[in-house]
C-alpha cells in the first residue's frame, strides 16, 4: 500500500489532500479535472484551428488547378499540406494540451494522481511506480519508456513498458481531439479515452498472469501545492512546441512530399492494395487510408495529415468521404496502433529486439481487434 512522506505544509494543504487523495472523492475530482482539461483543450483547439488554418487555405486557393496535376504541382502541394498540417491540424490542439499538462504538473497535482491510483494499479498486477511512466506517456511514449528505470522489479518494468505504447501520446491525443471536435462531438472523443483506460487495465491484468510476482507498495514524496509561474509554464510549453517545430514538423513535411510524389506515380495504390484486406475488409475503412498507417509509424502526427492528403479533401471535409462510424473506427485503431518508430527504438535499446517486436505485434493485434469490434457494434 502506498505511503505518503509529507513535508511541512499549511492546514489548507492537508484538507485539500484529504479530498484529492480520498479513495472515493479523489477519483471523483480526478475525473472532474480531466473532464475540464478535455473540454478546455477541445474549445481552445477549435478556436486556434480557425486562426491557424486561414493562411494555409488562402495560399492553397492561389494555386491553379492545372498546376496541381504536374509533378512539380504535386510536390508543392505536398509541401503546403505538410506545412498546413502542422499549422492547422496539429498545433491548435497540441499547444493547449501541453500547456494544461504543464500547469497540472507545476501545481503539484500529477504526483497526487500517481499516489491516488496506486492501489488500483496493484489490482491489475502493476507496481505503484508504474503510474509515473504511464502518466508521462500522455506527453510522449519515448521518455515514458526511459522512466521505467525507476521500477526495481524487472518483471514490473517489462509489463509497464509493454503497456506504455497503448497510452495515447500528445500526437495521438491531437488526432482524437481534432477529428472528434470536427465530426463526432466531445462526448464521443471522451469515450475513446475511457475505453483506452479500460483496455489498458485488461491488458495489464492479462500480461501480469504470465509474469506472476508480488509488487511492493509505493513510497512517494508528495510535493507542496504551489501557484505556478506563468512564465515557467509558458517556457515548458514552448520547449515542447519547439521540439515539434524542429523535429516532428520537418518529418511531417517530408512525409507529405513523399506521399504526394507516390500519388503522382500511383505507387501509393500498391501500399493501399496490400493493406486493403485490413483497412477495407476487416475495418470497413476507405482503402486509401492504408498508406497513412505506414507513414504514421514514423511520427504519429503524420497520420492525420496523411489521411487528409490521401483522401484528397481538406480536414473539415473528411466527413464527405468517411462516415461518422468510419471516423470512430479509424480513431479506435489509431489510439491502440503501433507506437512511432522512436518508441520502438527506445524499447529495443532498453530491452531487446524481441521485446520491441512483441510490442509491435501486440499493439497491431489489439488495435485491429478493437477496430473490428467497434465496426460490428456500430453496425448493429
Amino acid at each position: 500500500v502506498a505511503q505518503v512522506k509529507r513535508g511541512r505544509r499549511k492546514e489548507l494543504e492537508y484538507k485539500l489532500d484529504d479530498i484529492l487523495l480520498h479513495p472515493v472523492l479523489g477519483y471523483f475530482f480526478l475525473t472532474l479535472v480531466f473532464l475540464v482539461l478535455f473540454f478546455l483543450v477541445f474549445k481552445v483547439g477549435a478556436f486556434l484551428d480557425d486562426i491557424f488554418s486561414y493562411p494555409v487555405d488562402y495560399i492553397t486557393g492561389l494555386i491553379p488547378e492545372s498546376f496541381g496535376k504536374t509533378l512539380l504541382g504535386h510536390i508543392v502541394g505536398g509541401l503546403i499540406d505538410g506545412i498546413g498540417g502542422g499549422l492547422g491540424i496539429v498545433l491548435p490542439y497540441f499547444i493547449p494540451l501541453i500547456f494544461v499538462l504543464s500547469f497540472l504538473e507545476d501545481i503539484g497535482y500529477l504526483p497526487r494522481v500517481a499516489f491516488l491510483v496506486d492501489s488500483f494499479m496493484h489490482k491489475i498486477g502493476l507496481h505503484g511506480k508504474s503510474v509515473i511512466p504511464l502518466i508521462l506517456g500522455y506527453g510522449c511514449n519515448v521518455p515514458s519508456v526511459t522512466a521505467t528505470k525507476v521500477i526495481e522489479s524487472q518483471r514490473d518494468r517489462l509489463v509497464t513498458t509493454l503497456l506504455i505504447p497503448f497510452v495515447p501520446c500528445s500526437a495521438r491525443i491531437t488526432i482524437i481531439l481534432a477529428l472528434s471536435t470536427l465530426f463526432l462531438g466531445p462526448f464521443v472523443g471522451l469515450s475513446i479515452f475511457i475505453v483506452n483506460i479500460f483496455v489498458i487495465a485488461i491488458i495489464s491484468a492479462i500480461i501480469s498472469k504470465f509474469y506472476k510476482a508480488e509488487s511492493p507498495g509505493l513510497i512517494l514524496e508528495i510535493p507542496t501545492y504551489k501557484l505556478p509561474s506563468a512564465k515557467i509554464t509558458f517556457q515548458k510549453t514552448w520547449l515542447h512546441v519547439k521540439d515539434f517545430i524542429l523535429f516532428a514538423w520537418p518529418i511531417l513535411i517530408i512525409g507529405s512530399v513523399v506521399l504526394a510524389t507516390l500519388q503522382y506515380f500511383h505507387i501509393d495504390n500498391a501500399f493501399n492494395y496490400i493493406l486493403k484486406p485490413l483497412t477495407h475488409g476487416l475495418m470497413g475503412l476507405d482503402e486509401r487510408l492504408g498508406v497513412t498507417l505506414i507513414f504514421g509509424i514514423l511520427r504519429k502526427e503524420l497520420t492525420l495529415v496523411m489521411m487528409v492528403q490521401a483522401l484528397g479533401v481538406p480536414v473539415e471535409a473528411v466527413n464527405q468521404v468517411l462516415s461518422s462510424n468510419q471516423i470512430f473506427v479509424f480513431l479506435i485503431f489509431i489510439t491502440f496502433y503501433v507506437p512511432c518508430i522512436s518508441t520502438l527504438g527506445i524499447i529495443w535499446r532498453e530491452f531487446n529486439l524481441k521485446i520491441a517486436g512483441i510490442s509491435f505485434l501486440l499493439n497491431t493485434l489489439v488495435a485491429t481487434i478493437l477496430a473490428i469490434l467497434a465496426r460490428l457494434a456500430l453496425s448493429i
